[in-house]
């Protein structure tokens, strides 16, 4: 069996990789990937990044399925092409990816469906949405509408805050198209949660519960940014939580894909805040969403599957043909713990081409994003360079493994949180 994975980051990588441990791949494909992937078994990446050169690829080399694991290529319309020409892909169409790719389009999908979420105004003039943010409360949460990377979310704290993320968004245009039209919505505090499933345009299946640490300082401070490390499971969801995240979040939102035909083959994260609510009863916890996105999370995909003993070539054949209801997911007992090691002043500005040195003793799996070849060496090629992960019994074991490793990989501007 040959398999193509699109998109070029870690989560790439991480797919590629649990794939190739399979017995029934012959090869993976990445399409664009990077010269870390490249190093894997079975494994070759392939200089091409448009969708026309990705199906021509696809028709042309006999490859029986196509992952999707980068959004821009589902918001592009990817899976559509690839249906016409009735080839087999994992991944929402363009109507279904609106979920993602619209913040404005989710937000009301939720509301129609009664799917729990923080209450939220949707503006397309700025003078509008100055004049709404200087009688706000604070603080409130400002989102680009569009895909902006992850980094298109700004907590404000003051009228100042919300100008200066307005103009950023709205009339500077710092994310282009993704900024002209905005959300802001209510803030919420509390701790956030990253909830996958596995659908197949009929069915659908949990999958597993991550936590994610977006934020780019310690302490949770400091900017959004991709994601700085992802635990799994999530160590602070239980089973009595897990129901209520089924009950308020789940099924309303699989009888809302179902209602308005946006079922579709591939994997559903929901990003949740879990907040705090005083009752009669006491302090429970209570779920909201705060976004969906139609693919496998980065840095949580390299969390998830490696912690995952099920074949993953087994699921993946298990979403194509319809039946996931019944497919076999099982993963190691324990946690893993992954940690991205990121460049100086990512998300912003930062340096690259540094020389990327990792001792031979090292015993977790690197899994890299931002890398180019130079002979046999691997330099920084962006903002986020790698992920270390590894498991152990405890969190409190595969923590200690990582942040020890951390220390075994060396570039010039590596940096990396130390409180996840």
């Amino acid at each position: 069996m040959k398999v193509l994975v699109v998109g070029k980051g870690g989560r790439e990588h991480a797919i590629a990789w649990k794939l190739s441990q399979s017995k029934d791949i012959e090869k993976v494909f990445v399409a664009p990937g990077n010269d870390g992937i490249s190093r894997e078994n079975k494994c070759e990446c392939l200089k091409i990044e448009s969708i026309k050169e990705i199906l021509n690829f696809v028709k042309n080399n006999n490859i029986d399925i196509t992952i999707v694991g980068s959004e821009e290529y589902l918001a592009n319309g990817i899976v559509d092409k690839f249906e016409e020409s009735n080839l087999k892909i994992i991944g929402p169409n363009h109507k279904a990816a609106q979920l993602e790719s619209s913040k404005i389009f989710a937000k009301s999908f939720m509301k129609r469906h009664n799917v729990q979420t923080a209450s939220f105004n949707t503006f397309i003039e700025l003078k509008d949405a100055l004049e709404y943010s200087k009688k706000a409360s604070y603080p409130l949460v400002i989102k680009a509408d569009g895909l902006a990377a992850g980094k298109g979310v700004f907590i404000c704290n003051s009228y100042k805050d919300s100008t200066q993320a307005l103009n950023e968004l709205m009339k500077e245009e710092k994310f282009g198209e993704a900024g002209r039209k905005i959300v802001v919505e209510e803030y919420l505090k509390g701790f956030e949660a990253s909830v996958f499933l596995l659908m197949d345009g009929q069915n659908y299946k949990f999958f597993n519960v991550s936590k994610d640490h977006k934020k780019l300082l310690e302490k949770d401070q400091g900017p959004n940014t991709g994601g700085m490390g992802a635990i799994t499971p999530h160590p602070d969801v239980d089973e009595k939580l897990t129901k209520i995240i089924f009950q308020k979040i789940i099924n309303p939102t699989i009888k809302g894909l179902e209602e308005e035909g946006l079922l579709y083959k591939g994997f559903l994260y929901i990003g949740l805040i879990i907040k705090k609510e005083n009752t009669l009863n006491g302090v429970k916890d209570e779920p909201f969403v705060l976004e969906y996105n139609v693919r496998l999370g980065d840095p949580e995909a390299q969390s998830m599957l490696y912690l995952l003993k099920s074949d993953f070539s087994d699921i993946i054949n298990d979403i194509e043909e319809e039946r996931v209801n019944t497919t076999n997911i099982e993963f190691y007992d324990g946690f893993s713990f992954c940690l991205v090691l990121s460049s100086e002043g990512y998300p912003f500005s930062y340096a690259k081409g540094e020389r990327i040195t990792i001792k031979p003793e090292i015993t977790s799996k690197v899994l890299y994003s931002g890398v180019k070849k130079d002979g046999e060496d691997l330099l920084t090629n962006g903002g986020r360079v790698l992920s270390i992960v590894n498991k152990a019994n405890t969190l409190e074991e595969a923590r200690n493994i990582v942040y020890e490793e951390a220390e075994k990989i060396h570039f010039k501007s590596k940096y990396y949180r130390k409180d996840l």
